[in-house]
């Protein structure tokens, strides 16, 4: 089977070290050609194929009227014209957008997105060349992938399937900036027009999917994270002292403020001996006051970023993986319906899993009905679970057996790609 995937960034599985996609594909019976929208090289096992259109190549289409997109050359392939090379981040136009505000930026990349003019005969001689099979459409719906959807399922007769991981419909936002309401709009239609093209639109949560069957009526499935256990069986292992908590991933969205919450009850835990600590590996950059409350070396300690095989290990020898959003209600409302990949990272990571989230994130309510986590939602209850299993360390155990459990039913990757490419094989046979 050829598998055409449209991504809105470059399928690079070392600067996207979390990357979905090549967790779905790496090891299935199949070809892939690419078509991303984004600068940067390509790197990953699966697709040695790809088409690339940027930022900058739709600026120069309307400024110069020179049509923009690419093909380029894996990158494991030594014998590479500049020409053919992927287009890096050019440092100029990206400062340049990095110093406008979000909103804005990305109301400007939308327009841009759609005012700006695609190299239509280039595309086709790449898909025509492929001849795929299926069209897999791995994204958060913009305008701008909206619009490369259609042109592409304009070229290709084969059928289009779609992933989203993201709110990208509902109204029940907190925002006070008109040019979120009117980019939101903009999707909002040109998504009405686009689900109809959809043979399947998969999503990563119960929530959404019920939402949009409604919304929409289409057809609609779960497609989460996979995974390979190592073991068949669960492996006791002994809790540390102090019991390590472990927090992998970015502090956007308020999410250092969920951080800050632990480490005030650790202070309060730990006031006579130190019984449990947090530690936080994270790319980002801390502010001063991050850093201060975050890291102060007896409670809480951030590591700065490692690598997936590093943090593998690191979840190996800890006891807790945490995961957490924002508890501010413009934040609660915008990942409402999200379900970050993180989360089965930390079911597979052999550690009890802490879940502090509102009630309605869809994350947390997976977790709370698969009962694979421990799953608090304010600080009261948060004090109360964590002096809980400083007291009763077995709990650790017992709610680390329970994520392995849920990955064996839920998240095993040869059962999870076998149903995927059955999905494929059932829609390229009607």
């Amino acid at each position: 089977m050829k598998i055409l995937v449209l991504s809105y960034e470059a399928w690079n599985d070392i600067t996207n070290g979390n990357n979905v996609t090549s967790n779905w594909f790496e090891g299935m019976d199949a070809e892939f050609a690419n078509i991303y929208a984004s600068p940067g090289e390509p790197y990953n096992q699966c697709c040695q194929k790809y088409y690339q259109i940027t930022d900058s190549m739709m600026l120069k289409s309307i400024i110069s009227g020179k049509k923009a997109g690419k093909e380029v050359v894996w990158l494991q392939n030594t014998s590479q014209d500049k020409n053919s090379l992927a287009e890096e981040e050019p440092q100029k136009l990206y400062r340049f957008l990095k110093s406008i505000s979000g909103d804005w930026l990305r109301f400007l990349r939308e327009v841009l997105w759609l005012w700006g003019k695609y190299d239509i005969e280039g595309m086709k001689k790449f898909i025509d060349e492929f001849q795929p099979d299926i069209i897999f459409s791995e994204r958060m719906a913009s305008c701008k992938m909206l619009r490369l959807e259609k042109i592409v399922s304009g070229i290709s007769s084969a059928p289009l399937v779609a992933f989203t991981g993201d709110d990208e419909y509902s109204l029940r936002q907190f925002k006070f900036s008109p040019l979120y309401w009117i980019n939101r709009f903009m999707v909002r239609r040109r998504l009405r027009d686009m689900v109809k093209k959809y043979k399947i639109y998969y999503t990563l949560s119960y929530e959404q999917l019920e939402d949009y069957k409604k919304r929409f009526g289409c057809n609609m499935k779960i497609l989460q994270k996979c995974g390979t256990l190592v073991n068949d069986e669960y492996i006791a292992r002994p809790i540390n002292s102090p019991i390590r908590i472990i927090y992998a991933g970015k502090l956007y969205m308020n999410r250092w403020k969920a951080l800050m919450d632990i480490v005030e009850i650790l202070r309060e835990v730990n006031k006579d001996s130190v019984k449990m600590v947090l530690e936080i590996y994270t790319k980002d950059q801390l502010t001063k006051k991050q850093n201060a409350i975050l890291n102060d070396n007896i409670n809480s300690y951030v590591k700065g970023a490692v690598s997936q095989e590093q943090l593998a290990e690191i979840y190996r020898e800890a006891d807790i993986a945490l995961h957490t959003e924002s508890q501010q209600l413009s934040q609660r409302l915008t990942t409402r319906l999200s379900f970050s990949t993180k989360i089965i990272d930390c079911l597979f990571s052999g550690c009890a899993v802490l879940a502090y989230c509102w009630k309605e994130q869809s994350g947390w309510t997976y977790l709370k009905r698969e009962d694979a986590a421990i799953c608090v939602e304010s600080k009261e209850e948060l004090r109360r679970s964590l002096q809980k299993l400083c007291d009763h360390p077995d709990l650790i155990e017992t709610y680390a057996q329970k994520a392995f459990v849920c990955c064996k039913k839920n998240h095993q990757k040869k059962i999870v790609q076998e149903n995927l490419l059955k999905d494929f094989e059932m829609i390229c046979n009607k």
